[in-house]
């Protein structure tokens, strides 16, 4: 049978170690959630492609620097400073046009510790649904 002394509850080199865990999980979150907010706005930027030809316009009939424009827009609306002007790159196929931002990121988490993030997003004309997929290979 153990004593009341033994089970009052953690001790403060428990508590001291459960403070840390908590802080180190709460700092990567407040560090590295708005990186990934802001390719979550990416993302939609990529799908309000969709939305771009007027009339009887195909989205293959729209010229870079329209793309270019759409999408600078939307960054510019959403506060969306992290993405590099040469992270877009517009291929032209035969049939299709593919958009892609593709950039990294590097965050400092700690004193010389950082954290790098890769993202990959893709729009392809003819797959509109499949939107901001990664890049098969």
């Amino acid at each position: 049978m153990k004593t009341r002394y033994s089970q009052r509850g953690l001790s403060s080199l428990g508590w001291l170690v459960v403070i840390l865990v908590a802080g180190f999980f709460l700092t990567c979150a407040l560090k590295l959630g708005p990186v990934y907010g802001d390719n979550f706005l990416v993302r939609d930027a990529l799908k309000s492609l969709t939305s771009l030809p007027k009339g009887n316009q195909s989205f293959s009939e729209l010229t870079d620097s329209d793309i270019r424009n759409q999408l600078n827009n939307y960054f510019t609306i959403n506060g969306i400073r992290d993405v590099p002007r040469n992270a877009v790159s517009i291929e032209r196929k035969s049939d299709s046009v593919l958009v892609n931002i593709n950039y990294e990121r590097r965050v400092p988490l700690f004193y010389n510790i950082d954290v790098v993030m890769t993202f990959k997003n893709q729009f392809d004309s003819r797959r509109p649904s499949e939107c901001c997929k990664p890049p098969s290979d």
